[in-house]
């Protein structure tokens, strides 16, 4: 299968849609426990919240090879893996897609969000570890600052909508790495990310219950996808 252009049906790329959540609460574990994650990863998740008018699913998620961490993630969530990280996982996806049903049900929210989200720019990959958290605003290159700004209009728009919802999202990690803006930044990112590929996931037919009597169907799907991802390489 071809990362970049795959033919999928419905159902698959529901189930890609779901990954990509999963994605998504995977690293803001990492970030959470450890103060990074892959920038790769990261992107991945993230750049599909600012397709805002996308022509196919494939526009959405260009490149299926980068949410390899997000069929792993659903695989093991499915297959019932018991850890406490595993547990967190669990947690955070679904509180985006409860978060979805809140917002689909706040339509001068989704409006602030979109046309917020129209002037910011799509994040571009800077070498793997180039901008580690601890970095100082004056040894970033001027892409790592781009980078860093984009990070930052999508926390602050996180913050002024989502945030004020009732319900919310409790990240548990170190205190250091969570009160750090380069982590937090990206933390809220992940978030907004995360609910938008959880609302691609409710227009593509999915539903939480279903995710209770096809339990195992969208783990075979997500493990048959994440191997012939990895064939292709």
């Amino acid at each position: 299968m071809n990362n970049s252009v795959a033919e999928l049906t419905r159902w698959e790329w529901q189930v890609v849609a779901l990954a990509s959540v999963a994605q998504s609460a995977a690293l803001v574990a990492k970030l959470a426990l450890h103060g990074n994650a892959s920038q790769t990863e990261i992107l991945a998740s993230v750049n599909p919240l600012l397709v805002l008018n996308p022509s196919s699913e494939a526009d959405v998620y260009p490149s299926l090879g980068h949410l390899n961490l997000g069929f792993r993630t659903l695989d093991d969530m499915f297959n019932q893996v018991r850890s406490s990280e595993n547990v967190s996982l669990v947690r955070y996806t679904l509180g985006m897609l409860l978060l979805r049903n809140k917002l689909d049900a706040n339509p001068n929210m989704q409006a602030k969000i979109r046309n917020r989200l129209q002037s910011i720019q799509p994040l571009l990959l800077t070498p793997e570890n180039a901008t580690p958290w601890r970095l100082e605003d004056a040894e970033k290159t001027d892409g790592q600052m781009r980078q860093e700004q984009t990070f930052e209009q999508i926390a602050t728009l996180y913050q002024d909508t989502i945030s004020t919802l009732a319900q919310r999202i409790q990240v548990q990690g170190k205190a250091d790495y969570l009160q750090n803006e380069y982590v937090s930044n990206r933390v809220r990112s992940l978030l907004l990310a995360g609910i938008r590929s959880a609302v691609l996931w409710h227009q593509l037919g999915g539903r939480r219950w279903r995710l209770i009597f096809y339990r195992k169907r969208v783990q075979e799907t997500a493990s048959r996808l994440r191997r012939r991802l990895l064939s292709s390489i």
